[in-house]
């Protein structure tokens, strides 16, 4: 008789895309399920009215995809041990864009930022500003817009800038002929962490270490899988996608996001220098409040 498997919950960060990609091929493929794990890949409502890293908190999930900015900000607030166990990406993969401002500069002469709501994400906005010799003070930030809408909003011409994955929105833009202009955090000075990452709640996890040691495991191959077969990634994804997605888009946006998934060395794996960089430009610029942070107790390599 078989064994019952250890059920695990992943609160996704946003709706099903090639981020995601190692993720469903794991599952799909069997790798979970040969582990002795059955995995539910949860994606956020059409309102997105709680994060991942909330529903972490309120116990909802077993484990969360979030930037790294929410490990460093529940350690800040003390509320919960938010503590990343896999990198999604070792690289950054994101930028602030706009259709119509030629530099982010531009964005502090009263122009609209649509932001997500997220920890530290308008001062680094306004960092980047004044890097690009801009005023800061100037920028409007707009927060009613729905999350899952900032990007068509900036399509339409009713925001300025908002903060995207290349690897995805840029590509669609890329497919419908939108030229964005693109200003990536690392260009301004910004050592934009690990994002996103896999976290738990270290202080009360349901998972034991066997358990998180074989999701780790299995979520490596899956990423791999992607890496070496865009068409199994595809293939796995084309299914969860709402709204629906192009072959065609599917498969540039899975080429395009494989070069961030490994650095060259071992997938997922963390390095507290990396972490410390970023912790220490967040300090430098005033965005935490309170005493120091150890990078150490931010992540754990499985």
């Amino acid at each position: 008789m078989a064994l019952p498997k250890t059920a695990i919950k992943v609160a996704l960060d946003w709706t099903p895309n090639t981020i995601h990609s190692g993720l469903f091929i794991a599952k799909e493929a069997g790798i979970y399920s040969n582990r002795g794990l059955e995995v539910e890949l949860l994606p956020p409502d059409d309102d997105y009215s709680k994060t991942p890293a909330k529903r972490l908190e309120h116990g909802e999930v077993d484990l969360a995809i979030c930037p790294s900015e929410s490990c460093i900000a529940y350690h800040e607030s003390g509320k919960v041990r938010l503590q990343a166990v896999y990198a999604i990406l070792q690289r950054d993969a994101s930028a602030i864009v706009s259709t119509s401002l030629a530099r982010i500069s531009e964005l502090g002469s009263g122009k609209t930022y649509g932001s997500y709501n997220a920890r530290y994400e308008d001062d680094i906005v306004r960092a980047m500003i004044r890097a690009d010799g801009g005023d800061s003070t100037g920028v409007k930030i707009e927060r009613q817009q729905g999350k899952l809408s900032l990007f068509d909003a900036v399509k339409k011409g009713q925001l300025d800038a908002t903060w995207i994955f290349m690897p995805w929105e840029g590509v669609e833009a890329e497919l419908n002929n939108v030229k964005l202009h693109a200003f990536k955090p690392e260009d301004y000075g910004v050592p934009y962490g690990y994002s996103p990452v896999i976290a738990r709640n270290a202080a009360s996890s349901k998972l034991d270490d066997e358990a998180l040691w074989n999701f780790v495991a299995a979520t490596m191959e899956g990423y791999r899988y992607a890496v070496n077969s865009v068409d199994q990634a595809v293939d796995a994804l084309s299914r969860h996608c709402n709204p629906p997605r192009s072959e065609e888009f599917l498969r540039r946006s899975q080429e395009a996001i494989n070069e961030y998934y490994s650095d060259g060395s071992t997938l997922g794996r963390m390095s507290a220098q990396k972490w410390k960089a970023w912790i220490d430009w967040l300090s430098t610029h005033e965005m935490l409040k309170g005493s120091s942070i150890d990078a150490e107790q931010l992540f754990k390599n499985i």
